[in-house]
């Protein structure tokens, strides 16, 4: 798929797939890809659930189901606030909490 075309697709998916499931603890969710795989990475404040972590996993099997033909890697990580999350960021930011 031409890079435009993926990152557009993938940025509207992930958009899509996180309807109604942002919870108040997630800082930021970044996304990057390359020609074998997608990475999505989400940060949250303070612990995060098993059940927000399944959460996640589906926002990313929603991902894979539309752009089949790449690896999906999922990331769940605790970074509280203040603490920058600039240095976490992959190609592109998908969501950023205020702060």
């Amino acid at each position: 798929m031409e890079n435009f075309n993926l990152r557009t697709t993938l940025l509207l998916t992930i958009q899509f797939a996180l309807l109604h499931e942002i919870t108040p603890n997630i800082r930021g969710i970044t996304c990057g890809w390359d020609e074998s795989k997608i990475m999505i990475n989400f940060y949250f404040d303070g612990e995060f659930t098993e059940e927000e972590k399944e959460s996640m996993e589906c926002i990313a099997t929603e991902v894979i189901a539309s752009i089949p033909t790449l690896k999906m890697d999922v990331e769940c990580r605790r970074i509280d606030a203040p603490e920058s999350l600039i240095p976490c960021k992959l190609l592109d930011w998908v969501y950023l909490r205020k702060e």
